[in-house]
């Protein structure tokens, strides 16, 4: 027993340094997913799905993060804020159950999630996002000058 935990702390040892050797180099890990199940709508730039893949384990509520967007938040901020989530939320959850869900340059992001262009007949839900005024573009960088306003937002 101890013999076989040695054996994978070894192994993953190994599989983390040529990730780090590789990311080092600069070597695109990016991926597609185009088997993909919507399993849920957190709000309008996050969601999970179920990924079609040999080891159902690891692809079941997969969280998503929409590239090159960022939506008002569902938690915190004013009420005029979390307003604004709820019609960003049903927004994405109405452009994902449209068509079939194909996830394109997907890599992770800086809390794991799978960070990813999603596109839905041909659409990509980012722009979509942008166009129709629940998102604002983001580049993943600090959030201290984004701002959503609302009518009956009322704080500075």
């Amino acid at each position: 027993m101890r013999y076989f935990l040695k054996l994978h702390v070894h192994v993953l040892a190994i599989v983390l340094g040529l990730v780090v050797l590789c990311q080092a180099q600069g070597t695109d890990f990016s991926q597609n997913f185009n088997k993909v199940e919507l399993a849920s709508v957190y709000d309008g730039d996050t969601f999970r799905v179920h990924l079609s893949c040999k080891y159902g384990v690891f692809c079941k509520t997969i969280p998503i993060r929409v590239r090159g967007v960022d939506c008002p938040e569902v938690k915190g901020g004013s009420t005029g804020t979390k307003a604004l989530a709820k019609q960003a939320k049903t927004f994405t959850k109405n452009f994902l159950k449209g068509g079939k869900i194909l996830l394109r340059n997907c890599g992770r992001d800086k809390y794991f999630r799978l960070l990813c262009d999603v596109k839905v007949n041909g659409q990509s839900l980012g722009e979509e996002l942008i166009k129709a005024g629940h998102a604002i573009p983001y580049d993943g960088g600090t959030k201290e000058n984004i701002l959503f306003s609302h009518p009956t937002d009322t704080r500075p």
